[in-house]
């Protein structure tokens, strides 16, 4: 009987609630996992390929140096994808393949003679699912981030500031449907080891004696969103590098991150996140292209081959769902 009357409470309860999970709460977590796994790909400790100097992963090369002066850095991934359960749903899942490129550009500066590095950046993003046309969206994103640096020691607590808006639109950028604003603030630490596993000397920028590095981020943010409700967030997240040889790396992180949603109603939405990620990059060597100059002018071309345990929980009755991520995904880059 009291197994009976709970049950019947809980689904009173779920009766009178504003309808939990709602979609754009159940799309915040996601598109978290979603950019996460893609920082993990512009992210990787090869060097050859470059990349932002703005990335959720501390071990990302050049993310915690002073930039000698500024930079324009463009960024292709082109990624094809096996999605467990593209609907994110607690059970029954569809299966599907993903097609999500993006195209990224930032621009990193030092600011005058101060210990600063700012960095701003355009994001842009299509999502497509086989089987599941209804999750298709695009999206287009701007960031604005300043990150103390420390010009004599890469491997030093380097914090941030970023605010980064986002624009959610449906497919083809037909009508815009949702907006976020997110406002940072974190650390970033590294701890970067030679190939004889010891600890790299201090310096501005260790990157060529680098072979294993790992490192931690840290950080709050607040989001702002239309439609409401916004939120908080914290995360954690642990990673590690492995430089094999020139041309293959391997990388590994996990995204730790709790959301507390705004009070809707009286009800309070509560989300974790756990997202263990594991990237293997290949870097084509420059003698396929006939020099270094020609790979360089083609952008360094990349194969990163990732797999992604996604895992949500949440106290919103449906909201809890688990995914996996199976995938490769070609990658370009240039600085100027």
């Amino acid at each position: 009987m009291w197994a009976v009357g709970l049950a019947g409470a809980w689904m009173s309860l779920a009766a009178i609630l504003p309808a939990p999970p709602i979609a754009a709460q159940i799309k915040d977590m996601q598109e978290d996992a979603n950019a996460a796994r893609y920082d993990a790909m512009l992210g990787t400790p090869g060097g050859l390929t470059p990349g932002p100097q703005s990335n959720l992963f501390a071990t990302a090369p050049g993310l915690e140096q002073q930039a000698r002066r500024s930079t324009f850095t463009i960024n292709g991934l082109v990624p094809l994808f096996f999605n467990s359960n593209a609907d994110a749903l607690p059970t029954g899942g569809t299966n599907s393949a993903e097609f999500s490129p993006l195209v990224n550009a930032s621009w990193s500066t030092p600011v005058f003679d101060l210990p600063l590095r700012f960095t701003a950046g355009a994001r842009a993003e299509v999502d497509r699912f086989t089987q599941v046309p209804a999750s298709d969206f695009d999206k287009i994103g701007l960031s604005a981030r300043l990150q103390h640096i420390d010009p004599n020691n890469d491997q030093a607590y380097s914090p941030y500031v970023s605010y980064a808006p986002r624009w959610d639109f449906d497919p083809f950028y037909r009508s815009r449907f949702a907006t976020r604003q997110d406002i940072n603030a974190g650390v970033n630490k590294t701890f970067n080891y030679d190939a004889d596993f010891r600890r790299v000397a201090f310096s501005g920028n260790t990157i060529a004696e680098t072979r294993w590095s790992f490192g931690v981020t840290a950080a709050i943010q607040r989001r702002f969103r239309e439609p409401t409700p916004g939120s908080w967030a914290a995360f954690f997240v642990p990673s590690a590098t492995y430089v094999i040889s020139p041309q293959w790396n391997i990388s590994a992180g996990v995204d730790l991150e709790r959301r507390a949603f705004d009070s809707v109603n009286g009800f309070s939405q509560e989300d974790w996140l756990i997202e263990p990620i594991v990237t293997l990059e290949f870097v084509a060597p420059a003698e396929w292209f006939g020099s270094a100059r020609t790979a360089t002018m083609v952008g360094r071309p990349a194969l990163n081959f990732q797999a992604a345990y996604e895992n949500i929980w949440s106290n919103a009755p449906g909201a809890s769902f688990q995914a996996w991520h199976f995938g490769a995904a070609l990658k370009l880059g240039w600085r100027f």
